[in-house]
């Protein structure tokens, strides 16, 4: 597959049937997101259609013309519980649509289905792992935008306009992904993430997002503007 052809990249971590990470970036410019990498997996998702191809172009730029011409798909006896790594690269659209109701017709990737007690070591699992990094970084500040929309109704002003953010319907599953999310995201870049936006309640209040140490803990808090 010819990287110019790339239009969708699709990156997922799972752990058992647990699913850590998956993201997909489009060079149409729609993001979508759900977790951290780490377990339990975070519930929240969300997508937003951005108009430009910057975080596709971003991502891609990591991505070379011999990692598109590979086509791995390992996979070994699970034994003790099996992780499994994925990226994988869409393009050329049979319908026309190159977003979420794309017919691909052309497509690659990388698969790695492995037993957490593996000694099997290739170079381009390394890639996956640290591509994987890298698509998290690029989102997530607007992955805690998302956060903030799935747990507490507040939507940022730096969400594009058309954005969609669901996640666990009950209370409880909601607290189980706000305390998995802080426990695996890095506590010095969330106050990056908050700092200079504003935050629009569903009665159209607008709010500032500030951050306070408890305990050993972090919380957050809304205040108005």
């Amino acid at each position: 597959m010819n990287k110019s052809e790339v239009e969708q990249v699709l990156i997922t971590v799972k752990s058992g049937t647990e699913e850590a990470l998956n993201i997909k970036i489009y060079k149409s410019g729609i993001l979508a997101r759900r977790g951290c990498g780490g377990l339990p997996g975070v519930k929240i998702s969300g997508m937003s259609f951005t108009g430009d191809s910057s975080y596709f172009d971003r991502l891609m730029s990591s991505v070379s013309q011999q990692v598109l011409d590979e086509n791995i798909n390992h996979e070994e006896k699970i034994v003790t519980g099996s992780l499994e790594y994925l990226v994988a690269f869409y393009g050329v659209s049979d319908n026309g649509d190159v977003g979420e109701r794309a017919e691909w017709t052309k497509s690659t990737g990388l698969r790695f289905f492995m037993d957490e007690g593996t000694s099997f070591r290739h170079n381009l699992l390394g890639f996956v792992d640290g591509l994987a990094i890298e698509a998290m970084k690029l989102t997530d500040s607007w992955y805690f935008d998302i956060m903030m929309l799935g747990l507490d109704k507040m939507r940022s002003s730096s969400l594009p306009e058309q954005t969609l953010a669901s996640g666990p319907k009950s209370e409880e599953g909601l607290k189980q992904d706000f305390q998995s999310y802080f426990e695996q995201v890095s506590k010095k870049g969330l106050t990056g993430f908050a700092e200079g936006k504003v935050y629009v309640s569903e009665d159209g209040g607008e709010y500032g997002l500030s951050f306070s140490s408890e305990g050993e803990g972090l919380v957050y808090k809304f205040t108005a503007v």
